[in-house]
């Protein structure tokens, strides 16, 4: 792969680009929307719109053919009813054009008529030696590059660039749908296959494995269509970063679902989720997880066991935090000697773990943030803990700003996976906490569960990592 250009370079960052489908300009979904999207980017290729009577879009010129083009389009997007497209495949395959990217839906999603639809589909791109994307797809999303296919408007800038990358197989994940320029870490690709009737979940997991701006993966799969190569794709792609994994498809009814959303024909949920386990996936719960649990693994280096510790301002939430850890694989962390002298050293209510700084911030007044701070260095610097859970409490005597120099402190350190959570007299507070301390560089989730479930992902794949390589992390 290093001595070759992948294909998915074609589809990811294109040095040219041909468009068909709606050149209506400023309306909310199109080809026009894709163009319009470029040019905000400075994307710097050539554009060729393809329709048969508009003139300009944006200022550019509207082709009738390719044949009309001084140059052949490394990549064509479709965005027409589904009657048009083997049309437009023929005239993609004489002009010689090697990568069609087809939103259009209409096909095995809908279907014995759209199965027969996407076999032709696939027929006329085999006769040409075209690979396609899709069909029932947005397509790609890259911000690296400054490049994207997806022909909804967002709504909003995006400028966040970031190393998670997505693979994916519903468009729920693209940018319009999910509000990635909120997401601190950032994101680098998305990648939506649709019905993935040719390229598919192994070929993106290829040449995001080797992909030097990827560090985690995400991906959202309903079937494999070559299960065997994509688990020796993932087992290979695992050893060198986090692969997270959301697969539905464990009832009647979800099967039934996933048949008329991409055409899927979901295989036996036991089946594979011992073999994605198997291969190094993180499988996660909620489609969600696919973003938010990524934030620890971009983050921390992976830990070195499973002990968790935990500082909190409610008692209650730390025992909440041990029925949460221990069902999903981790203990909580039995503190050395040591450790619980310099607790109990610094207020008559601390020593236990979890570490409750709740009690004493009752009489601490403002040294309550000293407090946490140095409750915080004994479990950082203790040889028992792997990583830490913490929590804060807002209000509207105890502002989130106040914790600004405590969270700075806090995320200055990454030696150990950390995950937060607050809770408070408002969700407008917590919601402030929240990006204060992300924009401190620690993770911060909706709930405890998450957070821990978070931390729980890390020291599984760890655990994973060390037995496949014979105890080596990296």
């Amino acid at each position: 792969m290093a001595d070759k250009v992948h294909l998915l370079e074609s589809f990811c960052n294109p040095r040219s680009i041909a468009l068909f489908g709606s050149m209506q300009e400023n309306w909310f979904f199109g080809a026009a929307v894709i163009i319009g999207d470029l040019l905000k980017w400075n994307y710097p290729g050539r554009i060729y719109p393809m329709h048969p009577t508009a003139q300009t879009v944006y200022g550019i010129r509207v082709y009738r053919d390719l044949r009309e083009t001084d140059s052949v389009p490394e990549l064509a997007v479709v965005v027409t009813s589904y009657k048009h497209v083997p049309q437009i495949l023929h005239q993609c395959g004489a002009r010689d054009v090697k990568a069609v990217l087809v939103v259009s839906d209409g096909f095995g999603e809908t279907g014995a008529q759209g199965r027969v639809r996407e076999k032709e589909l696939l027929s006329i791109a085999r006769s040409y030696g075209m690979r396609v994307m899709g069909p029932n797809t947005v397509g790609v999303f890259n911000s690296e590059d400054r490049f994207t296919t997806v022909p909804y408007e967002r709504g909003y800038e995006y400028n966040r660039q970031g190393k998670l990358s997505l693979i994916t197989q519903t468009g729920m994940y693209s940018p319009q749908a999910m509000g990635w320029h909120e997401y601190l870490p950032g994101v680098n690709k998305v990648i939506d296959l649709g019905n993935m009737c040719d390229v598919d979940e192994t070929d993106c997991l290829e040449y995001l494995c080797e992909d030097e701006s990827t560090r985690v993966i995400s991906l959202y799969m309903e079937h494999s269509r070559r299960a065997g190569t994509f688990l020796d794709e993932l087992k290979k792609t695992s050893l060198k970063k986090p692969v997270l994994c959301l697969m539905p498809g464990g009832s009647p009814g979800t099967r039934a679902a996933m048949a008329s959303h991409t055409g899927s024909m979901a295989g036996n949920a036991a089946l594979y989720d011992a073999a994605l386990r198997q291969g190094g996936a993180i499988r996660v719960l909620e489609y969600e997880d696919l973003r938010d649990c990524a934030s620890v693994f971009l983050r921390y280096p992976l830990p070195a066991g499973n002990r968790l510790g935990v500082l909190t301002f409610s008692g209650a939430i730390g025992i909440q935090c041990i029925e949460i850890a221990e069902a999903n694989g981790l203990a909580l962390a039995t503190l050395s000697q040591e450790s619980r002298q310099k607790l109990a050293a610094l207020s008559n209510t601390l020593g236990n773990h979890p570490v409750d700084v709740g009690p004493a911030s009752a009489t601490a007044g403002e040294r309550v943030f000293d407090l946490y701070k140095k409750c915080f260095d004994v479990l950082r610097e203790d040889e028992n803990v792997d990583c830490i859970y913490l929590n804060g409490y807002v209000s509207g005597g105890l502002q989130a700003i106040y914790y600004r120099e405590l969270l700075e402190y806090i995320g200055s350190f990454t030696d150990k996976p950390i995950a937060a959570w607050c809770y408070g007299t408002s969700d407008k507070l917590v919601h402030e906490f929240g990006q204060l301390a992300q924009d401190c560089g620690i993770p911060f989730y909706t709930t405890t569960g998450k957070a821990i479930r978070s931390l729980a992902y890390m020291a599984r794949y760890a655990r994973w990592k060390k037995m496949v390589t014979g105890g080596r992390l990296l």
